[in-house]
């Protein structure tokens, strides 16, 4: 039992470790319109993006207890969809943006590099962007069109092991935008968006 308690908590002490050590956000501003990141392929751990006139952006602040603006990767294998929540503000409150993904046949962290390279139309069915405002319940019902680019997709090995595994990190790069018509035949336009982000096995990809 003491064996069985002591691996427990070293497992979360080093858990701790890795979120503790993890990459806080660094903003480069983009060279035309420095409200928003310049595209980078680095792990950077920021995002930006116009919402018609308005700025959003995400930029990753890593802390004990708490972290901000992390982004998440949930995968279904039974349904094989994808779901890329990629959190922020737009003037200065808490928004997201979301991308719902089919067929993709991704169910480990490591199969994400599938992902390189790839071109996704979403075409408000099969494949979604969503802008979610205040995390409001509602705004899933007014479906984007538009394409995802994953530019870049690529695995780096950690130096920390958890119970002797290392732990995996990828680094996910790439463009977007799309349109949302809504019921009130209001038009949001979601354009110059990139990211850059590191995702970890301990912090945000989830399997369900």
């Amino acid at each position: 039992m003491k064996k069985f308690y002591f691996i427990k908590i070293r497992t979360v002490l080093v858990i701790l470790f890795l979120i503790l050590n993890g990459c806080d956000g660094i903003f480069v501003p983009d060279p035309i319109d420095p409200r928003i990141p310049k595209y980078t392929e680095d792990g950077n751990n920021v995002a930006g993006a116009f919402i018609n006139d308005n700025i959003w952006k995400s930029v990753v602040t890593i802390g004990f207890p708490y972290s901000y603006n992390q982004p998440f990767i949930n995968v279904w294998q039974e349904n094989d969809s994808l779901v890329l929540r990629l959190n922020g503000n737009t003037a200065g409150e808490s928004s997201s943006i979301e991308f719902h993904l089919t067929g993709l046949k991704i169910s480990k962290i490591e199969e994400l590099v599938t992902l390189d390279g790839n071109k996704i139309q979403l075409d408000g069915i099969k494949n979604i962007g969503f802008y979610i405002e205040n995390y409001t319940p509602s705004s899933y019902d007014n479906k984007g069109i538009g394409q995802i680019y994953f530019k870049h997709v690529g695995i780096q090995d950690s130096n920390v092991s958890v119970e002797g595994q290392t732990s995996k990190i990828v680094i996910i790069s790439g463009t977007f935008g799309f349109s949302i018509n809504d019921s009130n035949g209001e038009i949001t336009k979601v354009t110059s968006g990139r990211f850059d982000y590191r995702i970890t096995e301990s912090t945000n990809f989830q399997t369900e």
